[in-house]
């Protein structure tokens, strides 16, 4: 009784077992000693696609993708028979060519006598969980818009071959690429067609560039590119040159052709530095130099550049400071007119006085304003201040003048520029006639169209629009007959040997001839000698700004300005204006 119960155990045992290896999601694959399958379970056919009367009798190598070389299964096998288990991932085919991964482990099955009489080889399909970690190690290393490495890989590559460098005494370099203007393009285009740039940029430099270097999307639109076995600076800008005269042709947007031009920051090792980080900031003040030189060009790291870099964030601390304890404040320069010598407005220009004394240049602060993004806000500021105090100065009862304030490529790019413009003007209860607003030309220039549009804005505002710093920039006549302006300030530059360069006056003359026959009027700036008056008012210029009239003042400095007789009066009276 006791044996037939233990005989039925046996049978229930077998039953189980067959139900748990036909029912379980691992693959299951029997064989013999000759390496003949004699078994498959369910799960192994739904993941090979094979049925298991098609597959008994061949052998596991119906499954052979080709990734293995013969030694690998030569290897395994040689465990098998030697009576050991054997663990390895290998990569199958499925009966569609398909390929996937299979993590088994093989294990030699033996007999009562304990001879091998199976192999036994239990499986999983781990190809969604590889995959999934691929993706993982994509996402981690690589940029997904363009597909290049990213920062982070650039850096570990940076890394290994700052090491391998270090001992085995090459050189190579790092170069830092930035395009230029690119967020007017992103901004003009859209995102998704400066999306598309940065692709085909991308893609233009793998194009170009040896299979030896590394190309990484750094952020933005910065690109990082590693040179190996750059012997000199002569070959690093020998390539920076090539990738430069390649992005000069235009790339394809919106079906239309789209222009941009790249700027390039080179560092050497080991001559620029030893360490990762040196190398990465060294090429990013280099780039910022290159830019900073008007763009379309290549620049070498030097430590003069470093020290440019570690007081140009010592001063961004300090702006910031500045604006949160109010440092900066406003001069006045009287603007003359020639005519009869009477004031007719003001140039309202920000200055800093740091907390010991010191004064900084605004040719120092402002670009560093612009670059922080803070020139807006400032400028503003600037605005509603002067408005304020032209307002005040009307109410303590001096006669009526215009106040002039300088506007920055920020703020004129501004969509809601009249908005602002015109809150300011309301805040100050200032008649728009009293403000006028001070543009360079090679601002307008950059987009000549949408700059018509913003100046009749302002001009139907009743403001008053000047050309500031005219003949510094393009300084083509060809757009002058479309703006909507009032006057033409010649730039100081001019002026300087008005009096001893025949070619220098002879411009001035031609802009003021060619001023009035517009209806504009002229204004010349940075007049600090009494020979440089008598000439413009020879010339018929009809208003001056400079030093020998009046330096920039405090508002009740000008007050004491206007009530006090002139020191240049009698440059006026020989010619009966004054």
């Amino acid at each position: 009784m006791q044996s037939t119960d233990y005989h039925l155990h046996l049978q229930d045992s077998y039953r189980l077992f067959t139900s748990i290896v036909e029912q379980t999601a691992d693959l299951v694959l029997v064989t013999n000693t000759e390496g003949i399958i004699i078994y498959v379970n369910p799960a192994w056919e739904s993941c090979t696609g094979y049925q298991r009367d098609e597959v008994l009798g061949q052998r596991p190598s119906l499954l052979s993708s080709g990734r293995h070389d013969k030694a690998f299964f030569a290897r395994i096998w040689q465990r098998l028979v030697s009576g050991e288990s054997a663990q390895e991932i290998v990569i199958n085919a499925r009966r569609n060519g398909e390929l996937f991964y299979e993590e088994k482990t093989l294990t030699p099955v033996r007999n009562k006598t304990g001879e091998t009489a199976y192999f036994v080889s239990i499986g999983k399909d781990i190809t969604r969980q590889l995959q999934q970690q691929d993706q993982l190690t994509y996402l981690t290393h690589y940029d997904s818009l363009t597909d290049l490495p990213n920062r982070r890989l650039l850096t570990e590559r940076l890394e290994q071959r700052l090491q391998s460098a270090q001992a085995s005494g090459e050189s190579f370099a790092l170069l830092a690429l930035g395009l230029d203007r690119f967020k007017s393009i992103n901004e003009s285009l859209g995102n998704r067609q400066g999306d598309e740039l940065l692709k085909q940029t991308g893609a233009r430099l793998v194009e170009l560039l040896p299979r030896g270097c590394s190309i990484a999307r750094a952020s933005g639109d910065e690109f990082l590119i590693l040179l190996d076995n750059i012997k000199n600076a002569r070959a690093a800008a020998y390539t920076a040159h090539k990738i430069i005269h390649e992005l000069e042709r235009p790339f394809a947007l919106q079906s239309m052709e789209t222009y941009i031009s790249a700027s390039i920051g080179i560092t050497l090792f080991p001559h620029d530095g030893e360490t990762v980080d040196q190398l990465m900031n060294n090429a990013d003040i280099a780039l910022h130099r290159a830019k900073q030189s008007g763009g379309q060009n290549y620049c070498f790291f030097t430590d003069e550049l470093t020290r440019d870099a570690i007081s140009r964030f010592q001063m961004e601390n300090q702006l910031r400071q500045a604006l949160l304890h109010k440092e900066f404040y406003i001069e006045y320069q009287p603007r003359v007119s020639l005519l009869d010598g009477s004031l007719r407005g003001v140039e309202a220009l920000i200055r800093w006085q740091r907390p010991d004394g010191t004064r900084v240049s605004p040719a120092e602060f402002i670009p560093q304003l612009e670059e922080m993004g803070l020139i807006t806000s400032v400028g503003e500021w600037v605005l509603h201040t002067a408005c304020l105090q032209v307002s005040e100065w009307q109410q303590a009862g001096l006669e009526p003048f215009k106040v002039s304030v300088n506007l920055s490529a920020k703020q004129f790019q501004q969509a809601d520029l009249c908005h602002v413009v015109g809150k300011c003007l309301e805040h100050a209860h200032l008649d728009s006639a009293w403000l006028e607003l001070e543009v360079t030309e090679s601002l307008m220039i950059q987009d000549l169209q949408e700059s018509v549009k913003m100046l009749q804005k302002l001009r139907d505002m009743g403001i008053s629009i000047a050309i500031d710093d005219f003949g510094a920039g393009y300084s083509s006549l060809g757009y002058l007959k479309h703006l909507p302006v009032n006057t033409l300030k010649i730039d100081k530059g001019f002026i300087d040997d008005l009096a001893t360069d025949v070619a220098d006056a002879a411009i001035v003359q031609a802009v003021i001839n060619m001023a009035h026959r517009m209806g504009l009027e002229v204004t010349a700036e940075g007049v600090e000698q009494p020979d440089q008056l008598d000439l413009l008012i020879s010339l018929g210029c009809e208003e001056v700004q400079g030093f020998y009239l009046a330096r920039p003042m405090s508002a009740d400095a000008l007050v004491d300005w206007i009530l006090a007789p002139k020191s240049y009066s009698r440059h006026l009276l020989p010619m009966g204006l004054y």
